[in-house]
């Protein structure tokens, strides 16, 4: 019965999706594995006070930053999005935010770890705004509604799934939060060079 229903379910959910350009799927996935990813934002805070024993307030202060830059993120990735294009703001906003939390794992300084965080969620909002233009420039007007529902499934099961992975990494040290984002982060960016291999040119 459970079986039916599952495979009922997944050939519903196929048809819903039939006839997407192969770009949108090839987008939405990169979507997919960056925001599985997503654990250091997840349990930053905790990792603050609990690791680093910095004070609740501090920590405040650095989630702060977190917020300032994500908004300043989506402004500049509009910006560049406008004056670059869609493909290299993609591959560079997903490679620097992977660096980005490789060298986050090293801080243990208030002021810098502020910095850093700004610069984490600067750079992967820079990536909104520019994914967003292409899965609109790549999708036909009669596959548009069909094609943004597959990448915002794509993003949201991105996001619920990190937490739940970063909670299962965390019992193997805090340092694999740092790891496993920052190298999905990169996979991700390689993922969008790879897929979208006419387009690497232009990326690079």
């Amino acid at each position: 019965m459970l079986l039916s229903m599952l495979k009922k379910f997944y050939t519903h959910w196929l048809e819903s999706y039939r006839g997407i350009p192969r770009v949108i799927w090839y987008l939405s996935i990169v979507s997919l594995v960056n925001r599985c990813g997503a654990f250091v934002i997840s349990f930053l805070a905790i990792y603050m006070t609990k690791k680093l024993g910095f004070p609740l307030e501090q920590a405040g202060y650095v989630m702060m930053c977190f917020g300032v830059g994500a908004l300043t993120g989506a402004f500049v990735g509009g910006k560049l999005t406008d004056k670059l294009g869609y493909h290299p703001v993609q591959f560079w906003s997903l490679m620097l935010n992977g660096i980005v939390l490789l060298l986050m794992m090293l801080v243990r300084d208030i002021w810098i770890m502020g910095l850093a965080v700004f610069a984490m969620s600067f750079a992967s909002e820079v990536f909104r705004p520019a994914n967003s233009v292409a899965i609109a420039q790549h999708c036909e007007p009669e596959t548009r509604t069909r094609s943004i529902s597959l990448y915002r499934m794509a993003v949201n099961l991105g996001w619920t799934l990190a937490p739940a992975l970063g909670g299962m990494l965390v019992v193997f040290g805090w340092e694999w939060l740092f790891w496993i984002d920052g190298l999905t982060c990169i996979a991700a960016s390689l993922t969008l060079l790879w897929l979208l291999a006419p387009k690497a040119a232009a990326i690079l």
